[in-house]
């Protein structure tokens, strides 16, 4: 359902369907990729007006539940539902409600006319899979297809309704005859053969479903966590094939989906305390890595497509041995995209170059090590700051924000940040700077002392659900909580600092070179910067170059004993403070890192999707 992007298939339809008709062998199975019929009717009833940018543009407003509330119409059979004052809500969080406003006069007809279309032959059972803002799309479908056609069984599954959330759905909405909380490659074949056979339902891990008495019964969940040996490659026919006939295909530029691992290996043991991603089911299990070369080779054969996103919440660190040298040995041009630590060092990243992982996500959210440790990142500012020059050095594309809202954190400390940002703008800058949102799983939500004890479902569900206050507790994912950590007019410089890098880093260059003395020059054509070539002493440049792995006070003097130098202490310090105030090194916590690139006349920025030169 929507609000599923349009340029990737569903991993959950390719998978399940690969499992039902492995395991579940006498039930035919379709997928429906009903996000994009929703496009295409869009698209038409607003005679071009509302576009897949502006299908796009609802899908990324996750914190503030545009695409549910979208579709409340279908939900409760109105025209309109709280249009006013919902468009306030919105209006008074910088959005502006017109383009939502308008989608929502298309939905009911939409669930409507293609719930028809399903019942002219019906199936008997209809899944569906929801994350995030899918919940009222489907319980819109699942109504109007119970309505149309009282038989037809539903069940609901995916990442809304892990943990208590599904049984509380359950309960909640009549139309749902089945919820499955957890992981869904075991438990829907197993529904679907005690269907076939009439047997009970007591065995079917993770279920909800209705008693002889009309309540919620709800099976405990699995024992253990799946092993990655029983999920299937994905089978994304069906998406391709409704692509190909699609009005949209000419705006979607399609990308494949492979999932190589689920949970979280760092969550296990140090789960970052604003995350609740990982739902009730954190523990980190990968695929054998040598089934993946083959599976992206099968994928990109099969449908043509190199540009490739592994949805893994983290790599597995062993594939950099593994996996990534036989990816690197396939004969493909492919655009892959990973999730990794934030703190690998060069050489690992450039393992990830040579298997074309050309763009990452290393989870940096802060260039300051003490809010990193209210994160529990196991990462300093210097490692993230690094990641960001390396990644840059060997042309990936590095996708990083900054978070604020941490019980702890301080406004000076942000002053801080703020004065060294100029430093980086030649690297890729933050998407932007949010406050955390108080999310279900999350060690925050699940350990009120950890500072945020008041919390209640957000306002964003008042607008969306017709269940009482106190009973959305345990359906919904994010909730209101008190403000902690920076707020008031640091939280504006910070998001206007973020724009101002993003502003200035087309322009920016700062590049360095060794020359044939073994001396460091560098070039400065930074927009913040005064441009100039610099050109730096011996014992500068062996404090420079010292600097590249992030290092301390101390191990900057042991490496300029190591190469004969005797330097007093005032001396490193007045080096030190020259890098730093002149902005060619970061600072944090008494750890260096140089930041200047290594010269490439062939590298290139990757700027509003073109490439553009970054010369010497």
């Amino acid at each position: 359902m929507p609000w599923q992007g349009l340029d990737t298939p569903s991993s959950a339809l390719g998978v399940l369907g690969q499992c039902v008709r492995k395991n579940a062998g006498d039930w035919d199975v379709d997928e429906l990729y009903i996000n994009l019929r929703w496009a295409e009717h869009l698209m038409r009833e607003s005679n071009g007006s509302i576009t897949t940018a502006d299908y796009g543009n609802v899908a990324d407003q996750v914190f503030h539940g545009v695409g549910d509330w979208v579709f409340t119409p279908a939900l409760y059979d109105v025209d309109s539902y709280q249009a006013d004052e919902y468009s306030e809500f919105l209006e008074q969080r910088g959005i502006d409600p017109t383009l939502p406003v308008a989608m929502q006069k298309h939905a009911r007809g939409f669930i409507r006319s293609l719930a028809a279309e399903i019942a002219a032959d019906p199936p008997d059972v209809v899944g569906f899979t929801s994350t995030f803002m899918q919940n009222v799309p489907s319980l819109a479908m699942a109504r109007e297809l119970k309505k149309l056609v009282p038989g037809i069984l539903t069940v609901l599954g995916g990442s809304n309704c892990d943990g208590v959330q599904g049984p509380a759905l359950h309960r909640h909405f009549e139309q749902l005859d089945f919820v499955v909380s957890g992981e869904g490659e075991r438990a829907l074949p197993a529904l679907l053969n005690c269907i076939d056979h009439s047997e009970p339902l007591a065995g079917v891990p993770g279920l909800s479903w209705r008693g002889s008495d009309g309540q919620t019964v709800v099976n405990p969940p699995a024992k253990t966590a799946l092993p990655f040996a029983m999920v299937p490659a994905p089978d994304y026919d069906s998406y391709f094939q409704a692509l190909e006939t699609s009005p949209v295909r000419h705006h979607v530029q399609p990308m494949l989906v492979l999932e190589t691992s689920r949970g979280c290996w760092w969550g296990e043991a140090h789960q970052c305390t604003f995350c609740g991603l990982n739902g009730s089911n954190i523990d980190f299990r990968s695929k054998a890595p040598e089934r993946i070369a083959q599976e992206v080779r099968d994928l990109a054969q099969r449908y043509q497509v190199l540009d490739l996103v592994m949805v893994d919440n983290i790599l597995d660190m062993k594939y950099l041995g593994t996996a990534m040298p036989e990816l690197a040995a396939l004969d493909c041009d492919l655009r892959i995209h990973y999730e990794i630590k934030s703190n690998m060092n060069r050489e690992q990243l450039s393992r990830l170059k040579e298997a074309n992982v050309l763009f990452v996500q290393p989870g940096i959210e802060s260039l300051s090590s003490h809010v990193l440790r209210l994160m529990d990142k196991g990462v300093s500012a210097a490692h993230n700051v690094r990641m960001l020059r390396d990644g840059q050095d060997l042309g990936l594309n590095v996708t990083w924000s900054i978070l604020y809202g941490f019980p702890g954190e301080t406004e000076n400390e942000y002053r801080r940040l703020l004065r060294k940002m100029a430093t980086l703008e030649h690297l890729e800058p933050p998407s932007g700077a949010w406050r955390i949102a108080l999310e279900r799983f999350s060690p925050y939500f699940e350990d009120p002392a950890q500072g945020f004890m008041f919390r209640r479902p957000s306002e964003i569900y008042d607008f969306i659900y017709q269940v009482p206050r106190d009973q959305l507790y345990d359906m919904v994912f994010f909730f209101d909580t008190s403000v902690q950590g920076i707020s008031g007019p640091i939280e504006d410089e910070m998001k206007q600092a973020c724009e101002d890098w993003a502003k200035a880093y087309p322009q920016s260059t700062l590049s360095y070179r060794v020359d044939d003395q073994g001396r460091v020059v560098i070039e400065d054509r930074r927009a913040s910067w005064p441009e100039e070539v610099i050109e730096l002493d011996d014992l500068h440049s062996n404090v420079y170059l010292g600097m590249f792995q992030a290092a301390g006070r101390e191990g900057i003097r042991r490496r300029l004993a190591e190469g004969g130098h005797t330097v007093g202490d005032e001396d490193v310090e007045k080096m030190l403070r020259y890098f730093v105030d002149r902005g060619l090194a970061f600072e944090d916590e008494g750890r260096f890192v140089s930041v200047a690139l290594g010269v490439d006349p062939y590298r290139r920025k990757l700027i509003n999707g073109k490439e553009v030169a970054a010369s010497w």
